[in-house]
């Protein structure tokens, strides 16, 4: 009975062990050969064992090219990146088969647009902080006696770092809606969460806040 047990306890180690070989997924940034504390970087020859995406040997010495401490055990490190940029660690010890499925061609398109979606992100959330916390410009018009025109784009694009200053004329404005008469600019804006509003006369400065 004991040795059933300790037949199945070895072969449920060998299990694990052989399913420690393998990996979905990565791309390999580094490896490294030897015992703790005395570890040799044999990166660019374990890249010699990739082939269509697979990186497949049997820890040997003879496969890894040196022999960094004769007649110690030792154990051959290999680190992935994965697409979402993690690096994770895989030991081998020494004469135990490596089989590991890299990444396809497309690991970095799938990265960079993973970077590509953090960024919007960060940019929507600072954005969101911006408009919270600064000057947000609601709606902007322009004229006299009845005829106004829209110019709430022009107003917007004078924003700079949370600020508005402008100086008040048809050609700030980018229209004359009434030429020949006096004409006013009314602005309705956001200061930090709080509506306001403000109304300037043409041939004057506008600061805000």
């Amino acid at each position: 009975m004991k040795s059933c047990l300790g037949i199945f306890a070895r072969a449920a180690c060998l299990l694990l062990l052989a399913g420690s070989a393998f990996a979905q997924g990565g791309e390999l940034v580094a490896a490294e050969w030897g015992v703790r504390g005395h570890m040799v970087d044999v990166t660019p020859r374990v890249r010699t064992f990739i082939h269509d995406g697979v990186l497949a040997l049997e820890v040997t010495r003879f496969n890894l090219g040196i022999d960094p401490i004769p007649h110690v055990n030792k154990v051959l490190v290999i680190r992935l990146r994965e697409w979402d940029g993690d690096i994770k660690a895989y030991e081998f010890p020494e004469r135990s088969a490596v089989r590991l499925e890299l990444d396809p061609d497309d690991w970095h398109a799938r990265r960079e647009e993973h970077e590509r979606h953090e960024r919007h992100e960060r940019e929507e959330r600072r954005e969101y902080a911006r408009r919270e916390r600064g000057l947000e410009i609601l709606r902007a018009y322009y004229g006299a006696e009845g005829q106004f025109a829209n110019v709430t784009e022009a107003v917007r694009s004078q924003v700079a770092d949370g600020r508005l200053y402008l100086r008040v004329d048809n050609y700030s404005m980018g229209v004359d809606p009434l030429p020949g008469v006096h004409k006013r600019l009314r602005i309705m804006y956001k200061l930090d969460g709080e509506r306001r509003n403000v109304v300037v006369d043409e041939k004057t400065n506008l600061q805000l806040p």
